[in-house]
């Protein structure tokens, strides 16, 4: 409803087909249904959710098989929106949907823990973009560290080219600098010769955990000339 108007169809008491306004209803709030309980596919200990748009992702209809005599967590993955159930806890970073107390054959109790939002207004967890800027000016000495961030909560950086970076001054010869997480290299930033737009390449999907340094760091010996070098790692929170 809205407000005290509302902008709804409405049934009135002695009109014809009044399935087909409930249906058109139904319809158009379908998207709010997405995880929620369906009834005529729950029995005993199967427990149905209906599907829907999930961010790029179609959930379809299905269901899940309830341990019994326990509390059962249903939860969503936050990327895929695939479901699943446990009895230990909705795991870190999970959507939760029910907590289900089952009984020897059947549910006995329920509580829907869905809150709806948009998923346009609201991203998912892990959709996120996260951005990790350094900036060195001038032009750094042998080994140097170049750039460093403390990264504060879990962020998960994707392999391959994960990023941006440019000098001021062009590179006489190729130069590589290297990415590192925690003193562990997991990449490298790579200006051809002649060239201030350097290529970000990150060796495997890296996911951080708050504390983790990142840092920036020139090879053994520096290039003469590459100077003022600014880079942005791009990833997802």
């Amino acid at each position: 409803m809205s407000n005290s108007t509302t902008l709804l169809d409405t049934i009135s008491s002695t009109q014809a087909n009044k399935e087909v306004v409930v249906n058109a209803l139904v319809d158009a709030e379908s998207p709010a249904a997405l995880w929620g309980r369906h009834d005529s596919t729950s029995s005993g200990l199967t427990w149905g959710y209906y599907g829907g748009p999930y961010g790029g992702n179609a959930i379809a209809n299905g269901t899940l098989t309830l341990t019994a005599s326990t509390t059962n967590y249903v939860y969503a993955d936050n990327v895929t929106g695939a479901v699943s159930v446990n009895t230990t806890g909705v795991p870190t970073g999970k959507i939760p949907l029910y907590t289900i107390v089952t009984g020897t054959s059947t549910v006995t109790s329920y509580t829907d823990n869905r809150s709806y939002a948009p998923y346009a207004v609201v991203p998912a967890p892990g959709n996120t973009p996260y951005d990790m800027l350094m900036y060195f000016p001038g032009v750094p000495a042998n080994s140097a560290i170049m750039g460093r961030a403390i990264i504060p909560r879990a962020v998960t950086i994707n392999s391959g080219a994960s990023g941006y970076a440019s000098a001021e001054v062009a590179a006489t010869a190729s130069t590589t600098l290297t990415i590192t997480r925690n003193g562990t290299s997991i990449g490298t930033v790579t200006f051809a010769a002649a060239s201030t737009t350097g290529t970000v390449s990150i060796t495997s999907t890296v996911t951080t955990a708050a504390g983790d340094i990142i840092r920036i760091v020139n090879q053994g010996t520096a290039d003469a000339t590459l100077a003022s070098i600014s880079v942005t790692l791009t990833g997802l929170r």
